[in-house]
């Protein structure tokens, strides 16, 4: 009896410690299995990163507000242009529009890019700085040889804007697309401005010479009228006027011919209607006193 005993006591112990031993291992089994991963399902710290959506739509929106107020403005600076022209001249007007520049500068630099979109918006901000600079630089610029260098830094800009406006718009900012209001925002419209100035000014010089002639010196002002008609046509017509421009100068030449040859009438007659238009064409750039003339 003792020894059997004994033995249901050894097989006890055994199976104690064989469920023991099973008990343990199901638990690490059962510990494994709760941090297991079903297929598809998302972890809790993957929920809590940036939503570069709605990052890259809050940018967008301050670009786009960015782009608007500098439009708004430059319309308005635009509208005053000619006035400031002929009051302060051309490298006045273009400082003007340095503080628009600067202020959108800023403001750009201020819109935080969401996470992937640093590099393109540094690159559209810079691209839209070097346009404005461009601009600047293009309308201080002084007239001379057809305002070839007033054409070259304007195309330089335009380039710059385009390929800023192509990056705004891939992230979301549209509104910087779209064109400036105005009649003077544009190339042609800047160009109108600056060949208005530079036509006042070669009028008065003609007319300051006329002046200082002896009224029997004909070929004084012959040789006057001349060298005017000369310098006018050297000029680059701004397209938006250019056959009105061509006209008055084809009238102004057949005013002189009839005085050449003795049709005072039709010389006069002639010569009325090249100035009329001249001065109709200055007046409808925008200018007050062109060619020094007092508008009705």
């Amino acid at each position: 009896m003792p020894v059997q005993g004994e033995g249901r006591r050894f097989r006890r112990a055994g199976f104690l410690a064989v469920a023991l031993a099973l008990f343990v291992s199901a638990c690490s089994l059962g510990d494994g299995d709760d941090e297991a991963q079903e297929p598809g399902e998302q972890s809790v710290a993957g929920d809590t990163g940036p939503d570069v959506e709605a990052l890259r739509a809050a940018w967008a929106e301050e670009v786009g507000v960015a782009c608007t107020g500098r439009d708004e403005q430059i319309e308005t600076l635009a509208r005053e242009l000619p006035g400031v022209v002929e009051e302060d001249g051309l490298a006045a007007a273009a400082e003007r529009f340095a503080p628009v520049e600067e202020t959108m500068v800023e403001s750009l630099a201020q819109a935080e890019a969401a996470p992937g979109d640093e590099a393109q918006a540094q690159e559209m901000a810079a691209l839209y700085q070097e346009a404005g600079e461009l601009r600047i630089q293009a309308l201080q610029a002084k007239y001379v040889k057809r305002d070839r260098q007033f054409y070259a830094l304007m195309e330089q800009s335009e380039a710059a804007r385009e390929e800023a406006d192509a990056i705004a718009a891939e992230l979301g900012a549209e509104t910087c697309a779209s064109e400036a209001p105005g009649p003077y925002s544009t190339v042609d419209g800047l160009a109108a401005v600056r060949w208005g100035d530079r036509a006042s000014t070669l009028c008065r010089e003609r007319d300051r010479a006329f002046m200082s002639f002896r009224p029997t010196d004909i070929a004084a002002f012959d040789a006057a009228s001349r060298r005017w008609l000369r310098q006018m046509r050297a000029l680059k017509p701004p397209q938006q006027y250019a056959r009105k421009i061509d006209r008055f100068l084809d009238q102004y030449v057949a005013s002189e011919r009839a005085h050449d040859e003795g049709l005072t009438a039709k010389g006069n007659r002639l010569s009325s209607q090249s100035t009329r238009l001249m001065y109709d064409i200055g007046f409808e750039i925008g200018f007050m006193r062109f060619c020094s003339a007092k508008p009705a």
